[in-house]
């Protein structure tokens, strides 16, 4: 199953928690709000570690709403953070893709190679000139 995206707002959850228990209570918000929307038990939702970090080191301070992708796989439901980066596969595939006949390609702008600083005549003639 394609990943999920999912947009969990925390902010109504946490402002009513001491600080001193935002995190722990968060991971299990977190857990329970998947669990719910992807139809799984909460036993069955697994945080991956990055997530895990982030909500402890960045969301439990700003209280930002927390975007997951959600896969399952054989009723686990697999939480990771979202990022707006393609897979690895999609890029390649896109990168093999022809281009259409009819479109202009974008021309990269040429870089102008710096050339080397020739030589001014009069010091190649006085190398030349053998002393008297």
């Amino acid at each position: 199953m394609p990943a999920k995206l999912i947009t969990i707002n925390i902010r109504r959850y946490l402002v009513t928690q001491p600080r001193s228990v935002r995190q722990k209570r968060l991971s299990r918000y977190v857990r329970e709000r998947i669990a719910h929307y992807m139809k799984v038990a909460e036993e069955n939702v697994k945080i991956d570690m990055a997530m895990n970090s982030a909500m402890t080191k960045v969301y439990t301070k700003s209280m930002m709403p927390i975007k997951a992708n959600v896969n399952i796989d054989n009723g686990v439901a697999k939480v990771s953070l979202y990022s707006d980066k393609k897979p690895a596969e999609t890029q390649k595939a896109e990168a093999k893709a022809p281009e259409k006949k009819g479109a202009k390609a974008k021309q990269e702008p040429k870089s102008e190679v710096a050339k080397p600083a020739q030589k001014k005549p009069e010091a190649a003639e006085s190398k030349a000139k053998p002393k008297q």
